[in-house]
């Protein structure tokens, strides 16, 4: 694909050319995961916010596209302020493999706190994610704020498993009380060094 888009671009065709749905070349080539050409289009001049609706960067988040993000960060991609505001828990949902966006999305102001139920804080210390938790809490991530399930980050940090994420928030304040008193009475199933951990 990259051979046919250099093709292209080197017969004429206008790189930022939009279909019947405003979409670019360079937005359908991320949509597809198709980093290579993604890349040919960059170097041809794509530009990187051209295109109605999501915008290039939104796709390449969505696929999980670490390193072209970060490219297209560093060559001025932006997010709509629609999708400012979700982007971070949207991305956070494909994590567990792309922990490296975390630190990505915050440095370009994206809203740590976006999300009235389930956050990014909710989700990566569910998965263990440590240094995207900490990324978060430094940015300002709130450990009081329940999900719809009524659950804090730190609690489901614990039914994670990860030792090190729950060792962590608690250095940062985390409140396990809720968490330690449903695995006592039989609800959660801790590991008993996690559960030693939150009750000291």
């Amino acid at each position: 694909m990259t051979d046919l888009v250099r093709e292209f671009v080197e017969k004429g065709t206008e790189v930022d050319a939009q279909d019947g749905k405003g979409r670019t070349a360079l937005m359908v080539a991320l949509a597809f995961g198709q980093e290579a050409a993604a890349r040919a289009l960059l170097e041809a001049g794509a530009g990187v916010n051209a295109g109605t609706g999501r915008r290039p960067l939104h796709m390449a988040m969505e696929r999980g596209m670490v390193q072209m993000v970060r490219e297209l960060v560093g060559k001025g991609a932006e997010l709509t302020d629609e999708e400012q505001k979700v982007e971070l828990v949207g991305s956070a949902r494909a994590m567990t493999l792309h922990e490296g966006e975390v630190p990505t999305l915050i440095e370009m102001g994206t809203d740590v706190n976006a999300g009235k139920g389930q956050r990014a804080l909710h989700l990566t210390a569910k998965n263990g994610l440590r240094e995207a938790v900490r990324r978060l809490l430094e940015a300002g991530a709130e450990l009081g704020h329940a999900d719809d399930d009524d659950a804090l980050p730190a609690w489901l940090a614990c039914s994670g498993g990860s030792v090190e994420t729950v060792r962590l928030m608690k250095e940062m304040g985390a409140d396990f009380g809720g968490a330690v008193q449903c695995a006592e009475a039989g609800g959660e199933c801790f590991s008993a060094e996690i559960l030693q951990l939150v009750k000291e």
